[in-house]
């Protein structure tokens, strides 16, 4: 029974996993890799205990990575102190939901401009309004709880973002084309199209996407251009996505880039040793995990199949 006079970072104890036991500020400080990663793995899935730990990461972690040094992402939107107003909401510069988010469900802004948004400001008209909504004035969000004009300083940071944020839009369409995700830095994944079911499976593989060879690609460049050109090679029952320059919040490691590629139960071995020969892939362990979330008692994500890849 937990010891009420107990002062209350004392009772600030990880209850799981193989930190159990363990103050929870020891582990951020001495494994900030592990907190980012329970963050990551157990999103959307967690018992108390578990989202316990997962609150006290998020108020008390901090981010040592300075992306201020990396020269793509200097000038990412994102990465600008009023972007994350935009970020806590869900939206890019262009007030569209790009996430599923219970706060916002849509937004639309195409029938009115800067100015007169300006304007209505400067009136005060930003409250709540009937059912009714006026198409002069589309600019609001649609709640459970009624219609609302959009707050000021949501407006404001895209107004003072958008051109910044198509600035980026522009240049990745140029990267996207090039086959060069390492250098993608808007989105977080780039896709071959393929549909992903929930009845299927997942490889994760792991490539360096910052260091570059003499042509200026990355090794996650030189995957994703394989997997684009020659997916004939591998078969038709698999559908891939690999990730870009943007950094990832569900991401322990920024210096690798990740291609998740999606395949059935059946034929994942198969699949598997022929991305080996396509990718070069290193021998040792490659774990395959059903879509849907799966957890062990410990609360660690499971592995649902380990394939050892030998000579």
């Amino acid at each position: 029974m937990e010891d009420s006079g107990a002062p209350r970072e004392q009772r600030k104890i990880v209850q799981f996993g193989k930190y159990k036991g363990r103050a929870m500020q020891e582990v951020l400080d001495s494994d900030p890799s592990y907190a980012r990663w329970v963050l990551s793995a157990l999103a959307g899935d967690a018992t108390r205990n578990q989202a316990d730990f997962m609150a006290y990461i998020k108020e008390h972690l901090v981010d040592y990575l300075d992306y201020s040094k990396d020269p793509l992402l200097k000038d990412a939107w994102y990465l600008d102190s009023r972007a994350k107003v935009l970020d806590q909401h869900g939206l890019d510069p262009e007030l569209c939901s790009y996430t599923e988010t219970p706060e916002i469900v849509c937004c639309r802004v195409e029938a009115i401009s800067g100015e007169a948004y300006r304007s209505m400001l400067d009136q005060d008209l930003l409250r709540r309004q009937g059912n009714a909504v006026d198409p002069e004035l589309d600019f609001v969000v649609r709640l459970s709880t009624g219609i609302y004009f959009l707050k000021p300083e949501i407006v404001n940071a895209a107004l003072a973002l958008r051109e910044k944020y198509r600035e980026n839009e522009r240049a990745d369409k140029l990267h996207i084309s090039a086959g060069t995700p390492s250098r993608v830095i808007n989105r977080y994944w780039l896709s071959d199209g393929g549909i992903c079911n929930i009845s299927t499976g997942k490889w994760t593989l792991f490539f360096d996407r910052r260091k570059e060879n003499a042509d200026g690609l990355t090794d996650l460049d030189i995957c994703y251009r394989l997997l684009r050109e020659k997916s004939a090679h591998v078969g038709d029952k698999f559908s891939f996505k690999v990730s870009t320059r943007r950094p990832n919040s569900n991401t322990t490691d920024q210096q690798k880039g990740v291609v998740v590629v999606y395949c059935s139960e059946d034929n994942r071995v198969d699949i598997l040793l022929k991305l080996a020969r396509l990718l070069s892939l290193k021998h040792g362990k490659y774990y395959w995990k059903y879509h849907t979330a799966r957890y062990a008692k410990d609360g660690v994500k499971a592995s649902d199949f380990c394939y050892v890849l030998n000579n």
